[in-house]
């Protein structure tokens, strides 16, 4: 199903992405190098780096069948990733960075305590696992159509290299590769989206195919009402989702607050620039290829997930499949190793230092990390395969229901709680156990089908679904956010180490990080070896336009060049600007 050209395109990927790893494994001094690069690094990798964490293969697999489905109804989960990171950009970013912590559970052992922070790592442990597994089916799919591989062959295969090159990376690796990456994603989108409108006469020829609103809600809806209260739903967990202590990891890597700030728009941007090339190519599909499960036999009822990759195959040229492949892997890798980062960070700091080996050395806690890193990607592979055995549920319909019962309480406290000072630290861990309370009464009692039966009312399936989704989300933000709110009845003024932690909690978050104008020595770094890689990764990649008897191989030069050209501009970032001595402050003129 591939040629040798894309088997040629997938090697290089994966050498290329080993190759960085040892290129950045010498950042890597201590833990704080390890889990979030020292806090050194620029605006653009920390948000290129959120950007692919939010973004995942799930965005070409699950909600491209959805969009296959349903034209533009998935769009709005997009549309609020971009709300959700402008806010983040104006409010919670500079907040994250100023928070001044190696890992997002330190912030809650100052805000919360450290019996809720190590409530708090045990759940992310199981949930973060959880999250890695869903995405790591979501891209073995992908692969297995492809490649013709069995999906479980491809789970066991993606998660094991992944789990090695998370391993060998550490935060400058991974945050590198998840900037290379962003660029090949934003490069395949853009050459795909020529692709169709290549062969279109025009963006209605692709719209047509749904009649009226369906474009914007999808089909099996009949009740405006419940599509408007599901987009209100979306909305609160997409923002929500962003802006909490948990999700602070990537703006904890940055230099300082302006960067923090810089980089959350910067996603913003990465985010409204895709909505609409993303889903534009499988939305042509509905209409082109409209029996993917004839040609994805292997599979079966998940074969609307391939309507990206029928695109690829049937109208880019021989190699660029091997590339859409290796940015589907990309995607993975970069949500794989931000959660098992996450996880490992969590485990080591929480739980491993303060509780089984009190006198660990940073070497100590570094050997650790890098063992921890395996087990987890052991049991990310051990949760996919799982899911694998669900067949009948879609992976859309997966993702949605693990954010809506897992991820909002647990969220709730993390981003209440950098505002709200007057709660008792037992409000962290009540929160969430309330809101899992609250998630299986919205799921097993007060549910969409008990509303059909009160109302007298039949609703579609999609309905359905839809329904359960404004029911668990609405019921958090009413009842779960009541319930921390309640806790403000029980507060006492802590004392002693609890109140000093709680006031440098809040008193750290509203103090802006500065670093000095220019460019200091780790600026420097950061430009030289990106820029260098960015300039050999966009080579390649243009080079693939030599291949013989290779129709509409300009496309390779559209993807090759736009990467050519960001990799310039970095490498002449780090040798005609100023650079201040990080040891002595003195401003140096750069003679490069």
């Amino acid at each position: 199903m591939v040629s040798t050209y894309d088997i040629g395109a997938i090697v290089f990927y994966f050498i290329f992405m080993v190759l960085l790893g040892m290129v950045f494994r010498k950042q890597v001094a201590n833990t704080s190098d390890y889990f979030r690069g020292g806090g050194k690094m620029l605006w653009w990798m920390g948000g290129a780096s959120a950007f692919m964490t939010t973004f995942s293969a799930w965005t070409f697999t699950g909600a491209a069948g959805k969009a296959y489905i349903d034209g533009f109804a998935i769009i709005w989960i997009f549309v609020f990733n971009i709300v959700g990171y402008i806010i983040c950009a104006r409010i919670f970013a500079p907040r994250f960075r100023q928070m001044n912590v190696i890992t997002p559970m330190e912030a809650i052992r100052q805000r919360y305590g450290a019996k809720t922070e190590r409530f708090y790592t045990v759940i992310y442990m199981i949930t973060g696992l959880m999250g890695g597994a869903i995405t790591l089916y979501a891209v073995s799919i992908f692969i297995s159509a492809v490649l013709g591989w069995d999906i479980t062959y491809a789970i066991i295969i993606t998660g094991g290299a992944v789990a090695l090159m998370t391993i060998a990376g550490g935060a400058w690796a991974v945050v590198s590769s998840d900037f290379l990456q962003a660029l090949l994603i934003v490069g395949i989108s853009v050459v795909t989206f020529l692709a169709v409108l290549n062969n279109t006469s025009g963006i209605t020829e692709i719209t047509d195919h749904w009649q009226g609103a369906a474009l914007w809600t999808g089909n099996g809806i009949y009740f405006q009402e419940i599509f408007l209260l599901w987009v209100g739903a979306i909305l609160i967990q997409r923002v929500i989702d962003m802006n909490n202590i948990g999700q602070s990891v990537r703006f904890l890597c940055v230099k300082d607050s302006q960067h923090a700030r810089k980089a959350a728009y910067f996603t913003a941007g990465l985010f409204a620039f895709g909505s609409i090339m993303w889903f534009l190519p499988p939305m042509y599909a509905a209409g082109a290829y409209p029996d993917l499960a004839a040609m994805y036999p292997q599979l079966g009822e998940q074969a609307d997930q391939a309507a990206y990759l029928v695109i690829v195959q049937e109208l880019l040229p021989a190699g660029m499949v091997g590339l859409v492949v290796s940015a589907m892997f990309a995607a993975t890798m970069s949500t794989l190793d931000s959660r098992i980062n996450f996880v490992t960070a969590s485990y080591v700091k929480s739980i491993y230092k303060p509780m089984v080996n009190k006198e660990a050395t940073e070497q100590d806690e570094l050997r650790v990390s890098r063992i921890t890193t395996g087990v987890m990607g052991l049991i990310v592979i051990a949760f996919a395969l799982f899911l694998n055995e669900l067949r009948g549920i879609s992976l859309f319909s997966i993702m949605i229901i693990f954010a809506g019962l897992v991820n909002i309480p647990m969220m709730i406290p993390q981003t209440l709680g950098m505002f709200i000072k007057r709660t008792p630290d037992w409000a962290g861990w009540a929160t969430v156990v309330f809101g899992f309370v609250v998630s299986i009464i919205s799921n097993n009692v007060f549910n969409a089908h008990w509303v059909s039966q009160t109302l007298d009312v039949t609703f579609s399936g999609r309905e359905i679904g839809d329904l359960g989704v404004v029911i668990t989300q609405f019921m958090h933000a009413v009842v779960t956010v009541a319930f921390f709110f309640s806790t403000m009845l029980f507060y006492k003024k802590p004392v002693g180490e609890r109140y000093h932690a709680v006031e440098k909690f809040f008193k750290n978050q509203v103090t802006p990080i500065t670093s000095e104008s220019g460019m200091d020595e780790s600026d420097v770094m950061q430009c030289n070896i990106l820029g260098r890689l960015t300039l050999i990764f966009g080579a390649v990649i243009s080079a693939f336009y030599l291949l013989p008897d290779n129709e509409s191989s300009y496309y390779f030069l559209i993807c090759g060049f736009f990467i050519l050209g960001i990799g310039a501009m970095i490498y002449r970032a780090g040798n005609n600007k100023n650079i201040v001595s990080a040891k002595s402050g003195q401003l140096l003129t750069s003679s490069r």
